[in-house]
């Protein structure tokens, strides 16, 4: 391809509106942010001191937390700090935050079920957007 095309080729894809599809998946996101942990969607949200990790599973259905806990690994101003986080109702395990962090929330959560330790995820957003 010419140098003159590759420019003009650019310049198009640089000019064109960007288009974005959702997905419909029957729930609205919060706030939060979304990370695959073993066959799991786990959303994970802070709001003041509340931290809260949401659960659905591969058909996009809410699943019961009971059975479940978590362990969130959170940089703070001042170095890691471990959050346990337990069954909350419904589809949510929660946990309080006593320490301060600075911009965005980075956090490594840790998922257990009845059957041991079922995977990691890493989490990295902005809580005030």
């Amino acid at each position: 391809m010419s140098a003159l095309k590759t420019l003009m080729v650019a310049a198009a894809i640089a000019l064109s509106p960007a288009v974005a599809v959702a997905q419909p998946h029957g729930h609205a996101h919060r706030e939060g942010a979304v990370e695959k942990i073993g066959q799991y969607e786990a959303e994970l949200d802070v709001k003041g001191t509340d931290l809260t990790l949401q659960l659905r599973d591969a058909a996009d259905k809410d699943v019961p937390s009971q059975d479940f806990r978590a362990t969130a690994v959170v940089l703070a101003k001042d170095g890691q700090k471990t959050v346990a986080m337990q069954p909350a109702g419904g589809n949510k395990l929660s946990g309080k935050i006593d320490f301060p962090y600075s911009g965005k929330f980075r956090a490594t959560v840790t998922l257990s079920g009845p059957s041991g330790e079922i995977g990691k995820g890493r989490f990295n957003f902005d809580p005030a957007k």
